[in-house]
């Protein structure tokens, strides 16, 4: 009997077990499913694409994976497509953990996380980015916001205990403010306030006297937060782009359908 390879295997079926909240706008969702004792180990912070289901509907659609792409029965219905990061996975209990960002506004995968309750079912692809995530360095700069917390969460947590760096995050309130596990020689710079204050931790990152040599940048989250940074590195530090990973994750005033061909613009042009 052939067994199925974790590529075959997706997009998983998961349903709702356990539903913590981490601060005020910050909800962790562990899922579970027996395939997820195949899913990649090494998978915390990478980006996984999330199957929402539609109005009336106790599980989302999902396709089949073939080596051509998806495919689809003639009777599906697509669901809601939302992309988020992998908080932590647990292969040998078959589990995952996805945090999710509880902004003010609605939105289909904000509304999901208000409103979950065990047993619900969502989908979701396999894990993407680049592998590993943070390639050994000797020192590491992070950047992001409420929506990329949980990515740095994971990856501060899974770093060697001899790391050095320092990791700029915005978030919304002072209860927001979470204690990161992390090497002892990395610090943590916390900027507090919505979008408004993207500005500032703009500033206090350029400001900073940052060892380019041996350096990884990490960027993610609101549109200008990457785009600015990923200019200054690029423009200013000269940084290669091997040292850099920089993802827009969101843009504010716009929901992920009327950002998605906006980012890949972005994405392509981002060093102009």
């Amino acid at each position: 009997m052939t067994t199925a390879t974790p590529r075959t295997r997706a997009p998983y079926l998961i349903e709702v077990t356990r539903l913590r909240d981490i601060t005020p706008h910050l909800r962790c969702i562990t899922f579970s499913a027996p395939d997820l004792c195949h899913y990649p180990a090494n998978a915390a912070a990478a980006h996984i694409k999330l199957f929402l289901p539609l109005e009336g509907q106790t599980q989302p659609d999902l396709p089949t994976l073939s080596e051509n792409g998806p495919v689809w029965a003639a009777d599906a219905r697509r669901p809601i497509v939302r992309t988020y990061s992998i908080r932590a996975v647990r292969p040998q209990q078959a589990e995952i953990d996805i945090e999710f960002a509880l902004h003010e506004h609605n939105g289909p995968a904000v509304n999901f996380a208000r409103q979950a309750k065990p047993g619900d079912k969502v989908g979701i692809s396999n894990p993407g980015g680049p592998k590993p995530m943070l390639p050994a360095a000797d020192f590491y700069c992070l950047a992001g916001d409420p929506s990329s917390l949980p990515a740095i969460a994971a990856l501060l947590e899974n770093l060697p205990a001899h790391s050095e760096g320092q990791a700029f995050i915005r978030v919304d309130t002072p209860a927001d403010v979470i204690a990161l596990k992390k090497p002892a020689g990395f610090e943590l710079s916390w900027i507090i306030g919505g979008t408004e204050k993207t500005a500032e931790l703009i500033t206090q990152f350029c400001s900073q006297p940052l060892p380019q040599s041996g350096t990884h940048f990490w960027l993610a989250g609101e549109d200008r937060l990457v785009v600015e940074l990923r200019r200054y590195l690029r423009r200013e530090l000269k940084c290669d782009r091997n040292q850099l990973y920089a993802v827009p994750y969101w843009r504010e005033g716009l929901n992920e359908e009327s950002y998605h061909n906006k980012r890949h613009e972005i994405m392509d042009n981002i060093d102009a």
